[in-house]
């Protein structure tokens, strides 16, 4: 593999606000499944930061970026198993695991999280899922933001992991997400196919009722590109309520409906049984913060 082309890179004024994958790609000119391995790898860094940049972080103009040498002399340790992490399990089978994630956890272990995420909670009750290996992810074929609730899938063989990100990859899983909003979408149900890092992203979108400033919408991601909804609804002038990074954060509606975490809810999942060849899907219920959040927007904004 060959070697990057830069070793340091100072961010310039125009990068300021870009997420860190979009400048490596761009200005140094590297392949984005470079880029991803870089980033999973851990070797970039901000120059006098503790941590490692991530996927999605944002670049100020001035930082300067610094490729690091991979540390192989010690394999990485597994995520430790942490059973005081309760699981919503919403199905398992010998093949894969939907579970009903709760908001205000992360998916995997980070800096700031390395015993308290969805995966340390996962591994406590399903033990083979550290067999799967960092390269498969333990079993996790997609995320969801710290702030998103809803389905999650988890798959239990390399083979089912296999098949499922393969089906990720072609466009045949379904997903429907509910989202609170600040503002009205320009139609009741429509189309937004803007690009995400100069990558096709797609979102489909329903307008369901609308009370006062705040709108209740359907959508149904075709693309799965990072933030997607987020940064679509924010593009539309539609971002989601609380969302602190593309939005308006916790502000005077979120105060009046009581809402402190991002208003946005995996609904429901379908895709092709990885074993059975079975088409199947699973629904989370609307969650309680969210669902009286909109019922507090009905006395807040109609009469």
């Amino acid at each position: 593999m060959s070697k990057p082309e830069f070793e340091t890179y100072r961010c310039r004024a125009d990068d300021d606000g870009l997420r860190i994958e979009r400048v490596l790609a761009r200005r140094l000119d590297l392949n984005p499944d470079r880029v991803g391995k870089l980033l999973r790898q851990k070797r970039i860094w901000r120059a006098g930061d503790l941590i490692h940049l991530e996927r999605g972080d944002m670049l100020r103009s001035g930082d300067l970026l610094e490729l690091r040498e991979a540390d192989l002399s010690q394999p990485k340790p597994p995520p430790q198993a942490n059973r005081k992490i309760r699981l919503k399990i919403l199905h398992e089978d010998e093949a894969m695991i939907v579970i009903n994630k709760a908001a205000r956890r992360v998916v995997h272990p980070g800096p700031q999280h390395s015993n308290d995420s969805i995966l340390n909670g996962l591994i406590a009750a399903y033990p083979e899922l550290i067999e799967l290996g960092e390269e498969r992810g333990y079993g996790l074929v997609h995320r969801l933001d710290k702030d998103t609730s809803g389905v999650l899938v988890v798959a239990r063989t390399a083979e089912s992991y296999d098949a499922i990100r393969a089906a990720f990859a072609a466009r045949e899983v379904e997903k429907r997400y509910a989202a609170l909003v600040r503002g009205t979408p320009p139609d009741a149900e429509g189309t937004i196919d803007t690009e995400i890092d100069d990558k096709e992203a797609i979102t489909k979108c329903r307008l369901d009722e609308q009370r006062g400033p705040v709108a209740k919408l359907t959508l149904w991601p075709k693309t799965g590109r990072t933030h997607q909804l987020r940064i679509h609804l924010a593009g539309i002038d539609c971002p989601v309520l609380a969302d602190t990074r593309y939005g308006t954060g916790l502000d005077d509606i979120t105060a009046r409906l009581f809402l402190k975490r991002q208003a946005l809810h995996a609904e429901s999942i379908e895709l092709t049984h990885p074993s059975s060849g079975a088409r199947v899907s699973w629904e989370a219920p609307w969650p309680g913060d969210l669902r009286k959040a909109w019922q507090r927007a009905t006395k807040a904004f109609t009469s």
